[in-house]
């Protein structure tokens, strides 16, 4: 590897442990995500403050990852196995932070990708799995054309989230980097007014249905045509393309799902005090997420729960409220959609705009006399297997035909057309050929090792206040700070990321079992390693004698192989040493991060995965002085490491001593935020010890 450059050595460990990965069964947090985010990766990244390579993580499977960490509903979180412990791991919020940090690194990596297949595609849509097949697509090399009916890229997200939740820049960011592709857009471009199906088709090898669901669902009451009335996606695109409608003085919204919280809250924001909402649900059945429910509720919105609508009253043509009547149940035995009402109980909810929020449906009218046919209930017809309409090189994606979902699943489904398209345009099967996102993942923690992680609160995310938020729909959610950020980064446990044992090079000597603080090791003729017990702390990898053991997160080579690239070049004539620090990135937001120019930094999730080798490989480099950093005792992450860590430095202070230069050179440092010791502060001492030793020279 000497002849690599550091990117190269990066890229090379970045393939290893991409590799290796693929191997195992993932983190529940990455089992969880519809496109399967290597959340445990980049998360470890932002803790050693690694931000742009998390940004390489975060956007190589999701191209709008900006978007998602703004209104992901992160199944990741659910999913971690912090839950069982005290709270999950704030994953979107840090998805937010890796990716502002890497702003400017991210803008100047957007480069023109070279047509090389020389086959066009038209993509019909730029919604999330539009705007996915089409950043595939280029990075295939295929010439790809957008058509989008609104005036901007985005689809639903730029016409139908309210700016407040997600800010337009965010969404810019991830158009950006699609479109610097060179891919070619047509906005205001309706298929049937400006330009066919039948011409789009014949202009392309092959195009792409991504139109999502852009048409609301409406009842079929007494008295809901007229003023007054009005359908949540027209409004909610009012509201995205700043214009503004008479509502009144009360609005109430029918439903009780996350569109018609977008449709309550952007009514507030409006200027509206008086809000409520109804719907069929309870509290508890209320299919709208409960963060939007609570947000909503503190802005002011009330909502009557398990009320039906039965007719608009108006007076004349002007609306008067809604008639409603009181539901019995929602759900049937087997737990289907099926509402039963008393209607001896009904009341009038009174209000000058309604807006019906219920359901969304395709707008597929420009479909008529094509060959891509549709069913009575407007939903196009596709085969799953191959992601193809009825008409041969027709492909679909996305909320059209796998019904309302998520941003990111629909990704997940832009990701596998993308794929299919080129898979025809190759000539190649496609069934049987698509990515799959369910995965294997591994199991909960055992109760025994529950019982040997300490408990750590959950870093909050701050809100502007309710009375101030609903003035404006500008953002009201906080980024972390830099500080906040490592912290919460921190509390991740590296699920899936542990240590795997290589059965032909194990001698059973147990090396593992004894040393491992969870018990994770299980020695018959060889070692195996249970995942469910591994804690992913690196201790057990250092002490194998027959190097068998790697680890599933990080190259156990990175370190030494990328050593000279830390140390820099040696200035013969430096004043200060040269100083090279592992710090244990655990409390990089308590103890912290900046360090003295002289101090070469190298974060590592525990100082129990820094081996003899690493240490003698800084001083080989040319370090005046190595240091290893650990946090006070009993604030580790990991139970039951310190001895380990101990013993390795003293063995680096003894080969040090033999080789002349003084065992001095090398210490292991303790920092603790209670009696002021920071990273800084010790390091600062060690290197005035270091001075008295002398400089090197070479």
């Amino acid at each position: 590897m000497s002849g690599e450059s550091a990117e190269e050595k990066k890229g090379t460990h970045f393939q290893r442990v991409a590799a290796l990965k693929e191997t195992r069964p993932y983190s529940p947090c990455r089992a969880a995500c519809p496109v399967n985010t290597d959340v445990q990766a980049y998360v470890g990244f932002i803790a050693q403050g690694r931000y742009t390579d998390a940004f390489e993580v975060i956007r190589s499977v999701n191209p709008i990852a900006s978007v998602c960490s703004m209104i992901c509903h992160h199944p990741c979180e659910q999913s971690c196995r912090r839950c069982s412990v005290d709270e999950p791991l704030a994953v979107r919020p840090l998805k937010r932070f890796a990716l502002e940090k890497s702003s400017e690194y991210r803008r100047n990596k957007r480069r023109l990708v070279e047509k090389t297949k020389g086959k066009s595609i038209g993509v019909i849509g730029s919604g999330p799995a539009g705007l996915t097949a089409v950043n595939d697509l280029a990075d295939l090399g295929y010439k790809v054309t957008i058509y989008e009916r609104h005036p901007v890229l985005g689809g639903m997200l730029a016409a139908a989230i309210p700016p407040y939740r997600l800010p337009r820049e965010a969404l810019k960011e991830d158009i950006d980097d699609v479109v610097a592709k060179g891919v070619e857009v047509k906005t205001n471009c309706e298929i049937g007014r400006d330009i066919s199906l039948k011409e789009i088709i014949a202009n392309h090898d092959a195009v792409l249905l991504a139109v999502g669901l852009s048409s609301s669902r409406s009842l079929n009451i007494p008295g809901v045509e007229g003023p007054g009335v009005l359908l949540a996606i027209p409004f909610l695109e009012d509201v995205a393309f700043d214009r503004k409608p008479d509502l009144g003085k009360k609005v109430l919204v029918i439903g009780g799902g996350n569109v018609a919280m977008d449709v309550a809250r952007s009514a507030r924001r409006l200027g509206v005090a008086n809000v409520e909402m109804v719907c069929l649900e309870s509290a508890e059945e209320m299919p709208a997420w409960k963060w939007e429910v609570d947000e909503a509720v503190e802005e002011g919105i009330t909502i009557s729960h398990r009320w039906g609508p039965k007719a608009v009253r108006r007076e004349g043509d002007k609306v008067k409220g809604l008639e409603v009547v009181k539901v019995t149940q929602v759900f049937d035995t087997n737990g289907r959609f099926s509402p039963t009402f008393d209607n001896n109980q009904t009341k009038l909810l009174e209000a000058d705009t309604i807006i019906i929020t219920i359901g969304q449906m395709a707008n597929v009218g420009f479909l008529k006399d094509s060959a891509v046919q549709v069913d009575d209930r407007g939903r196009v017809a596709w085969d799953p297997k191959t992601q193809m309409s009825s008409a041969k090189g027709v492909f679909v994606s996305g909320e059209v035909v796998t019904g309302p979902g998520s941003a990111i699943a629909a990704a997940a489904s832009g990701h596998k057309s993308a794929m299919a398209i080129h898979l025809y345009l190759q000539g190649e099967q496609i069934e049987d050929h698509l990515p799959s996102y369910e995965k294997e993942k591994i199991p909960q923690m055992p109760p025994d090792v529950i019982e040997k992680i300490n408990r750590e609160p959950r870093m909050p995310i701050k809100h502007l206040p309710p009375e101030t938020r609903c003035n404006s729909f500008a953002s009201f959610e906080f980024s972390y700070d830099e500080e906040t950020a490592l912290k919460e980064a921190g509390r991740c446990r590296g699920c899936g990321g542990g240590a795997v044992v290589d059965k032909n090079k194990c001698m059973a000597c147990l090396t593992c079992q004894r040393v491992c603080p969870y018990g994770a090791p299980v020695v018959t003729s060889y070692s195996e390693i249970r995942p469910e017990f591994c804690q992913a702390c690196g201790l057990c990898a250092p002490e194998c004698p027959g190097q068998a053991i790697s680890m599933v997160s990080y190259d156990v080579r990175e370190v030494r192989d990328t050593m000279k690239e830390i140390v820099g070049p040696l200035d013969a004539s430096r004043s200060e040493p040269l100083v090279v620090a592992f710090l244990c990135s655990h409390h990089l937001g308590v103890l912290g991060y900046r360090l003295p120019e002289n101090v070469r930094t190298v974060p590592v999730h525990c100082t129990s995965r820094v081996d003899v080798n690493d240490i003698l490989k800084a001083v080989e480099c040319g370090a005046d002085g190595v240091a290893v950093v650990q946090c006070a005792g009993g604030s580790c992450k990991y139970k039951g490491i310190g001895q380990r860590v101990a013993a390795r430095v003293e063995r680096a202070r003894q080969l040090v001593a033999m080789l002349g230069m003084g065992a001095g050179r090398v210490e292991l440092l303790t920092a603790d935020s209670s009696d002021g010791k920071s990273y800084a502060t010790v390091c600062n001492d060690f290197s005035g010890r270091i001075m008295e030793l002398g400089l090197r020279k070479r």
